[in-house]
């Protein structure tokens, strides 16, 4: 049991939509709602926090060698990305950051995030949220069909 636990840790750091039913649907375990929900809240916790921190590096380092080419500043690109980030922030990272994946959020976030304390801590409770949400539903799906 504890090597599956550990594979679906590490699996929601990649795949973090798909991990809870995964779980919930493996033939082998019956996960408890509890046990689904922390371990894969915890995968992507540890996937945040990793990510985030290799994600403000990198940036910082690209950032840092444009600045030496004399790259240009401004690009049609990124002011789409600039304008969406203002318009949203980091709440609307948060309320999609279940639909991406941990990686591509955590990345986001670093590169467009990374002046503010908070926001590996809000990711990860994002993450958490979206870890109850999708477990629950699959919890409720399960009880009106067994009730039906």
């Amino acid at each position: 049991m504890w090597g599956k636990l550990i594979g679906y840790f590490f699996l929601s750091i990649v795949k973090f939509l798909f991990t809870p039913s995964a779980m919930f649907l493996d033939p082998t375990e019956d996960y408890s709602f509890l046990t689904i929900v922390l371990t894969t809240s915890s995968g992507a916790a540890v996937g945040v926090f990793v990510i985030y921190g290799f994600g403000k590096r990198l940036f910082k380092y690209l950032s840092m060698r444009a600045k030496r080419r004399g790259a240009k500043v401004f690009s049609a690109s990124r002011r789409r990305n600039v304008r969406i980030k203002n318009k949203y922030g980091i709440f609307g990272l948060m309320l999609i950051s279940g639909l991406i994946s941990v990686p591509i959020t955590s990345l986001i976030a670093s590169k467009y995030f990374n002046h503010k304390k908070e926001t590996p801590f809000l990711i990860t409770l994002a993450f958490f949220a979206w870890s109850i949400l999708l477990t629950g539903v699959h919890f409720i799906f399960k009880n009106a069909v067994n009730a039906g």
